[in-house]
């Protein structure tokens, strides 16, 4: 086999899948999830290649997380000499269209076989979107925000308390409280399929974190005018599972006065599955978008050479 790697760029909504992973393998089709409806897409396209493509995408997202710009690999055993990625993209996208997928491909390149699209990355950045009512007695949410914004109901929102808290949980940290037992299990470390290995959990991460006032999807919406939007950024090389909704579930927490400042100090001083605060559950997975993966561009100059 001839096989020649290509990089995508891709965008979803994943309100309706389980997640972006493909949970069984024995399946040719498992359109449940975004790797496998775009493997399903490619089936389309089997006439220009002879192989049966596996994509690997740049991270793993939960259901009902959605991606914004995001980045996978695949690799091709060619038929043909001429090979059109544009006609890829237009024939994969049609595919989405007329099958109701929330999948968007947008970019499609020749790679070296050294690039990988989960292991290569330097960073990853994810966004998560909240919206606090002006009026702590209005309930009516924008139709544009269901299932793309997590609605805080809040009385009082604190903005100096969550920049506070922000302070904190900036640098290098050990982030255990805020990782979920479920993607641990019961041990230190979980099988990797990409890499066919046992892949130690590092709870130390480095991590930059911000708030920034946010925008209504629809301004049209004449709903949209009774929230105030905002967005915590969160900017990593890499994430466990949960951490990031976790993580704003505690900044919504503080700055709504259902934790305190010093409670977010022990969860970070002690880190600790056993000291996660019950009363401040994580936040729904809908408001979570992975807005960019970022690369090393001096990569990209020697795998396009």
């Amino acid at each position: 086999m001839n096989l020649k790697r290509y990089m995508l760029h891709l965008s979803y909504l994943g309100t309706r899948y389980r997640g972006s992973q493909k949970h069984a393998n024995n399946l040719i089709l498992d359109i449940d999830s975004i790797q496998g409806a775009i493997e399903a897409s490619l089936c389309k396209l089997k006439p220009l290649f002879n192989n049966t493509p596996k994509l690997v995408l740049a991270g793993r997202t939960d259901a009902g997380v959605h991606a914004l710009n995001t980045v996978a690999h695949l690799d091709l055993d060619l038929k043909y000499e001429e090979f059109c990625t544009d006609t890829m993209i237009r024939m994969m996208n049609r595919y989405f269209s007329n099958c109701g997928h929330d999948i968007r491909i947008f970019s499609v390149q020749a790679v070296s076989s050294s690039f990988h699209a989960r292991f290569s990355a330097i960073s990853r950045t994810y966004v998560y979107r909240f919206i606090v009512p002006k009026d702590p007695q209005n309930h009516m949410i924008p139709i544009s925000e269901s299932f793309r914004a997590h609605y805080a109901r809040i009385e009082k929102f604190d903005l100096s308390k969550v920049q506070e808290g922000i302070k904190l949980l900036n640098g290098t940290r050990d982030f255990t409280t805020f990782s979920s037992k479920k993607g641990r299990k019961t041990a230190p470390w979980r099988f990797d399929e990409a890499i066919n290995e046992k892949n130690f959990i590092r709870t130390v991460r480095k991590l930059h974190i911000r708030l920034e006032e946010g925008q209504p999807l629809l301004a049209l919406d004449p709903l949209s005018a009774g929230f105030d939007y905002w967005n915590i950024v969160c900017h990593s090389k890499s994430f466990m599972y949960n951490q990031v909704r976790r993580m704003a579930a505690a900044l919504i927490g503080v700055g709504s006065g259902r934790l305190s400042i010093n409670q977010l100090v022990n969860m970070l001083q002690v880190p600790s599955h056993n000291n996660w605060p019950g009363k401040v559950p994580p936040v729904p997975p809908f408001g979570l978008y992975l807005s960019n993966v970022e690369y090393d561009e001096a990569s990209f100059e020697k795998i396009n050479t």
